[in-house]
């Protein structure tokens, strides 16, 4: 933060919650890499898509980026369970204490 033209004293005075949220926008990439890593990784794939032999199989994002693609895209899917939960608390009169133990 000091090279983005915070003095130590101001960066000092952050508070914990404000502190957190500012390390989690570096993680998530709005600060951070993940949006390089993301545009380097499209563009890697479409040069080598453009460049490999018609025989070969096509390269992909998820090929190139390795392990950092699942950090990227792919979140946390809901079980069935989960699903039909959902949809049946919509019905009327729905009470889910009879569906917990």
């Amino acid at each position: 933060m000091v090279f983005n033209g915070h003095s130590i004293e101001s960066i000092n005075e952050l508070d914990a919650e404000t502190m957190g949220e500012i390390m989690v926008m570096y993680n998530d990439g709005m600060l951070g890499n993940k949006s390089s890593l993301e545009t380097i990784g499209l563009l890697v794939t479409g040069v080598f898509n453009y460049i490999r032999a018609p025989s070969s199989p096509p390269y992909t994002l998820k090929g190139v980026l390795g392990k950092a693609y699942s950090y990227i895209y792919e979140k946390e899917e809901s079980s069935a369970n989960d699903a039909l939960l959902t949809f049946m608390s919509q019905a009327q009169g729905f009470n889910i204490k009879k569906f917990k133990g």
